[in-house]
């Protein structure tokens, strides 16, 4: 039976922490010119999930994406297929979409002068064709995004650069795999404006021993933090985590996904924190140097076997609205950090070798904007 252990005694899992201690100056959390670079050089290559596959159930539904200075109009095409453009007009540029619903007639006709536009984002008709430049017009459409549909989830990716999506997951790919999400139900979502820099959100999800000061009447109960075990598979990272009361009464077949919670970062944004029958997912979106919305869901399979449906039903609301209290907790240390971000007394961070998946991520977007890694 796995033990709690005094908060002054190292664990076996602490003593194996992959990375040493590291430093990191408050800029890359201030700096206007570095946010600009991280979204074009990070956000701009990189797969990320940005929709369940259900808000796009049937041929002809349609959403509209809306972030990083994005705006990607997703739909299902008859065939069943996803398909993903950029929702700007090739004539003026015009927003060509909002919202999301079922197009009927499979065509999008732009607001301010009427061009039309097919479900895949090919241009269609167009008023006053003739007056046109005929070679202009030809085989016209709004780009097209890179988008998969894996896992339950609809992916985009605006760099033809990066390889697909399951080689750029690689690892937690692989481990994210063995839950069968595509079999999951997004059940609940939330989304929150925090004000901090996105990178002090990940931070924030990105380690589990704040959770006995922060968490002390939610979690602390709940995960053995102290036994976390943390991996790094750059560009991503992951730990797993013992459930007090269930990891040491699960049957244990060499899967950890079966017997304890598992918490993945899919580099950049994204976190899965996966029970073995359910999720909450979260994905830390900039909005600006010092402003981030964390869009969060509840993701649940079907009901373990000998429980009934409703039961389950209660399980997951109870699950959610546990989840919504440390989000609570979490967003109000965040967006503290906007009284102290300027202050003189806050120069760099240090991480310890319990935060390795903190050095791990700074590392990776450091090597990505060309930098040295944090030291």
């Amino acid at each position: 039976m796995t033990q709690a252990r005094p908060d002054t005694e190292l664990t076996p899992a602490e003593q194996q922490y992959p990375l040493p201690p590291s430093l990191l100056d408050k800029s890359v959390y201030t700096d206007p010119d570095r946010y600009q670079r991280e979204i074009t050089e990070i956000f701009h290559h990189a797969w990320f999930p940005v929709h369940p596959s259900s808000d796009v159930a049937h041929p002809r539904d349609y959403v509209v994406w809306d972030q990083i200075g994005q705006s990607v109009v997703i739909t299902r095409l008859p065939d069943g297929t996803v398909s993903a453009w950029h929702n700007v007009c090739q004539h003026r540029g015009a927003r060509l979409v909002d919202g999301s619903g079922n197009c009927g007639n499979a065509r999008f006709t732009c607001p301010w002068h009427g061009f039309v536009y097919g479900l895949d984002g090919t241009l269609g008709s167009v008023p006053l064709r003739d007056s046109f430049d005929a070679a202009e017009l030809a085989g016209l459409r709004a780009p097209a995004v890179r988008g998969e549909e894996w896992g339950g989830w609809i992916w985009l990716c605006f760099s033809d650069d990066v390889p697909p999506l399951r080689e750029y997951l690689g690892r937690i790919g692989d481990e994210l795999a063995g839950y069968g999400l595509e079999g999951f139900t997004t059940r609940f979502r939330k989304s929150v404006a925090l004000k901090a820099n996105w990178k002090i959100v990940v931070d924030a999800f990105n380690e589990t021993w704040h959770v006995p000061f922060t968490h002390k009447d939610t979690l602390a109960g709940l995960v053995m933090w102290r036994d976390a075990v943390l991996k790094i598979t750059p560009p991503h990272t992951w730990m797993t985590l013992p459930i007090r009361g269930f990891t040491d009464k699960a049957v244990h077949n060499g899967d950890h996904r079966t017997s304890h919670l598992c918490h993945y970062l899919a580099f950049p944004n994204t976190i899965f924190s996966c029970f073995p029958t359910h999720l909450q997912m979260w994905s830390a979106w900039p909005i600006s140097v010092g402003e981030t919305l964390l869009s969060a869901y509840e993701v649940v399979g079907p009901p373990p076997n000998g429980m009934a449906a409703e039961k389950w039903e209660r399980h997951n609301q109870r699950d959610w609205d546990q989840f919504l209290e440390v989000l609570e907790e979490d967003s109000k240390v965040i967006n503290d950090f906007a009284g102290v971000i300027g202050s003189l007394g806050f120069t760099r961070n240090m991480f310890n070798t319990a935060e390795s998946r903190l050095t791990a991520f700074h590392e990776e977007i450091a090597k990505r904007l060309g930098e040295g890694a944090p030291r």
